[in-house]
């Protein structure tokens, strides 16, 4: 591990269809029911541009120098993370890794530490909690319970601090028309 804990910051992947609702696409434009809508790609190439011009002194967003997604595996089978996450590590010209499948999250949060580097994760929504508590917390009471099922435009940003821990700062993407400012 490296003296001091690297920033990292965790988004959910972009808007899927809704419950009963249509298919959704993957990058070429193909129906699949794992895909994004319009409106997620959309936010994926939002999300690029502003990871490309993160990491200004007074930015609470760092730009990262490692990007990662969650894996799938044959219980989730949904390439949302990926599709989310390829276009941003595209973008910033790093290594996007999706090796980490849900339940891996201890082990994610350890390869983290060990690099040391600025971090992006894209990860299920349903599991961000849980990943977000496997990283040494100052107050793992502030994690909250689960993240919301209908927000998509969240950064929930790990901060270090000088004694070793995390603080958690949940911050408003507002980077399409119709995101919530908090």
């Amino acid at each position: 591990m490296t003296d001091s804990l690297p920033p990292v910051v965790i988004v959910r992947h972009a808007e899927k269809p809704a419950h009963g609702g249509p298919h959704g696409v993957d990058h070429h434009g193909n129906q699949t029911e794992h895909g994004l809508t319009p409106r997620g790609w959309t936010r994926t190439g939002a999300l690029a541009v502003r990871f490309a011009h993160s990491g200004a002194e007074d930015d609470p967003i760092p730009r990262p120098s490692r990007v990662y997604a969650t894996a799938t595996d044959a219980h989730h089978a949904s390439d949302r993370p990926r599709m989310t996450a390829t276009p941003i590590a595209q973008r910033l010209d790093v290594h996007l890794h999706d090796h980490h499948g849900r339940g891996s999250e201890a082990q994610l949060a350890a390869e983290i530490l060990a690099a040391g580097e600025p971090t992006l994760i894209v990860w299920d929504h349903g599991h961000i909690p849980t990943l977000a508590r496997a990283f040494p917390m100052a107050a793992a009471g502030d994690i909250p319970e689960s993240w919301p099922d209908d927000r998509f435009d969240l950064f929930w940003v790990l901060v270090p601090d000088a004694d070793g821990h995390y603080s958690l700062r949940i911050l408003a993407q507002e980077l399409l028309a119709g995101d919530a400012n908090t």
